[in-house]
This record gives structure tokens, C-alpha cells and sequence, in this order.
């Protein structure tokens, strides 16, 4: 296992539901208490790098706190799911899709536009994914009532109708932009971003052909691995599992996923996070025990285990640009950064140590073998 990392922290006055990254590294942190109705406690967008003070937007105390978060891979822009007033929501007007612009020389975070990710009328559903695509040009979002949109980032239009499923879990764009995953309990359904036909679905797997499973999270990876990742928890109490499928390289294939997946334990507790490195070497998880765990994305083998990260429950991971950190939050008001040692290095190390080793001890037989037939010889 790797030495312990460098851990740094930075305390915010509110429980923390998403973390990004910006293009030049800037932590976004999003969360709040809620409405007004519901705590005192204040609903903020927060930019910061440690060190060089903080970027805050105090959002509408009447309106809900933001429940997830991502920024723009090339553009110093934010996007947030934020619910409005209970009123505006039960008349089925609820534009829960923010933008907002990241402005260094005024010091300010501005909002600039708004859509609908959904029009449930349920005041306790809320936005809970919200992705950019690689190259920035669409915008995912997923609701908890099931509905899942897609957006071109030019004029927030539709892509294709929005679509709706048995809960939403998670959302990713594949590196060609060309299928969405939608990670639902029992499912992972990949779509065409042409049109948002079903074009591939994998069922939740069974542990040892018994234990039931649900899809916690999905993403995808791009090179060297070219892989779509899975956090799976089992429905009852027990370990967290990663699961790994390998994208076809023939895009002729009627399916853009390998059928066999790859499976490890990684984990005691359930999976309550995930996040993939931009190199598609790492995957993070964080589990019900408040730890953090890093794995080897082509080996699914932890590399790095971090217990007791957080006091409380760890809502949201993920990687610097460079893969070089590792950011946590979540309810107990604290933003962890982890300076990651080379993880795969020592990896990579102690394979060529054991190597080596095994190399002596056939050396070692060649020449006792060599020596004994000599004697026979004599």
C-alpha cells in the first residue's frame, strides 16, 4: 500500500453536496441549509484555492441549496442543480439548471442562465446529477423523479426529448461523445447521443449468482484504459464493489459495451461516492465508514486507503485536472484536499521487485540443476 498522503482542509459554514474542479484548478464547493423553511443555515456557491481566499455567491434564501455541481472543462463556467421556491415547483416551473459565470477580475461568481431539468411538481425531488460532456458542448442533467435531459451548451436546446427512468443514479458521457450512460438501481443503459435511443442495457450484477445489487455511480475513462466504471453496492449490509467494462473499438458493433465485466471488492461498507481520474488510471470511492479508498483502474486493486477522512457522511469526490488531488466533502462543513503520492509507481515498483525475485530463484535452480548434472557427468 502507498505512504499516507498530505492531507489539507478548509472549513465552510454549510454541509458540502458537490464538488468540482475548475479549468485552473479552483475547488467549487456547493450546499446550504436549504430554504428558509427548513434551517438558517446559508445556501452558497464557494470557489477557493487553499491559500488564496475564497469566490462566494449567497444564493436566494427562499430557494432551495444547490444539489450538485460541475464545471466546465475549458471555460470558467459553473453549472449547479438548484431547486426554486416550494411555489414556483408545485406550478411546474422549476428551471433547477443554473449556469454561472466564474469572473476573476471582479472577484464575483454571476449567474447567466437557467433551464428545466425537470417539471415535477414534488417539492422533495430535486437535481442530482449535473455533467458537462468532455469537451464542454452538452449539458446532463438527472432528476429524482427519473428524468434525464440533455442540452447543447450554445442555447441550452434540447438535444433530444427528455427521458425517464426508474430513479437516477449517476450520468456520464463516453470520450466520443456518442452514448450517455444513465446508471438507474438495477440497470446501466447506455444511449445514443444522437437521438436518445436505448442502444445497450446491463442489469445490476448478482455477487456470487445470489447476492442482489444496485448501481451506486458510472463513469467512463478515457485512454490508456477506454473503460466504463461502476460503484455497486449489495441491497443488503456488506461490501462495496467496482465493476469494469471494456468500450468496443469497432463503433460498427451493435454494442458499444463488452457484455463480461470485470468485478473486485474494494471496500467493507457501501459505496457512497466515486470518482474516475482525467487519466483514466485512478478511481476513488468514499464508503459509509468515512473512508477513502484509491484504486488502480486496470487492476481494480486499492492503492491508497484513507480511514476516518471525514466526521460525517462523505457526499462528493473528485480529481484535480492534473489527477494530482483528490478533493472530499460533505456534511460535516469540512473540504479535504489530498495531495496523492505516484501511486502506480510504487505499484509498478514492487512488480519489478518481485520480478526480479523470481528471476534469482530460477537462476539460482538453473545453476544448481547445471551443477548436479556436471557431477554425473564426472
Amino acid at each position: 500500500m502507498a505512504p499516507q498522503p498530505e492531507i489539507r482542509s478548509l472549513k465552510v459554514d454549510f454541509p458540502v453536496y458537490g464538488l468540482d474542479f475548475t479549468i485552473d484548478d479552483r475547488i467549487v464547493a456547493v450546499g446550504g441549509g436549504g430554504s428558509s423553511s427548513r434551517s438558517g443555515v446559508k445556501n452558497k456557491i464557494v470557489a477557493f484555492r487553499l491559500g488564496h481566499g475564497r469566490i462566494e455567491l449567497d444564493l436566494p434564501r427562499d430557494q432551495d441549496c444547490p444539489m450538485s455541481v460541475a464545471c466546465h472543462p475549458t471555460l470558467p463556467l459553473i453549472a449547479a442543480g438548484i431547486n426554486d421556491n416550494d411555489t414556483v415547483i408545485e406550478n411546474g416551473e422549476n428551471r433547477s439548471c443554473r449556469l454561472f459565470e466564474l469572473d476573476l477580475s471582479s472577484h464575483a461568481i454571476k449567474p447567466t442562465d437557467t433551464a428545466y431539468a425537470s417539471t415535477s411538481r414534488n417539492t422533495e425531488d430535486y437535481q442530482k446529477v449535473t455533467r458537462f460532456s468532455p469537451t464542454g458542448n452538452l449539458l446532463v442533467t438527472g432528476f429524482t423523479d427519473g428524468q434525464v435531459t440533455v442540452r447543447r451548451l450554445d442555447d441550452l436546446a434540447l438535444k433530444f426529448p427528455p427521458l425517464r427512468f426508474n430513479g437516477v443514479q449517476d450520468c456520464d458521457i463516453d470520450p466520443d461523445e456518442a452514448h450517455l450512460a444513465v446508471a438507474t438501481p438495477k440497470a446501466l443503459i447506455i444511449l445514443s447521443l444522437k437521438d436518445g435511443t436505448i442502444v445497450q442495457v446491463i442489469e445490476s450484477p448478482r455477487l456470487n449468482g445470489r447476492t442482489e445489487c444496485e448501481f451506486r455511480s458510472c463513469r467512463y475513462a478515457k485512454a490508456p484504459e477506454h473503460k466504463l466504471y461502476a460503484a455497486v453496492n449489495p441491497v443488503s449490509r456488506g461490501r462495496g464493489f467496482l465493476c469494469a467494462w471494456a468500450l468496443s473499438p469497432n463503433p460498427q458493433r451493435r454494442y458499444p459495451i463488452t457484455k463480461r465485466a470485470k468485478t473486485a471488492s474494494v471496500c467493507r461498507k457501501s459505496i457512497t461516492s466515486f470518482s474516475v481520474s482525467p487519466a483514466g488510471d485512478l478511481l476513488a470511492y468514499a464508503s459509509t465508514d468515512l473512508t477513502i479508498g484509491v484504486a488502480d483502474a486496470r487492476l481494480l486493486k486499492p492503492v491508497l486507503v484513507v480511514k476516518e477522512a471525514h466526521g460525517f457522511a462523505i457526499m462528493s469526490l473528485c480529481f484535480s485536472r492534473d489527477g494530482k488531488c483528490l478533493a472530499s466533502a460533505g456534511a460535516d462543513t469540512l473540504c479535504r484536499i489530498m495531495i496523492l503520492p505516484n501511486l502506480l509507481r510504487k505499484e509498478s515498483h514492487f512488480i519489478s521487485e518481485s520480478s526480479f525475485a523470481l528471476l534469482c530463484v530460477l537462476l539460482l535452480w538453473l545453476l544448481s540443476h547445471t551443477l548436479s548434472e556436471m557431477k554425473l557427468l564426472e
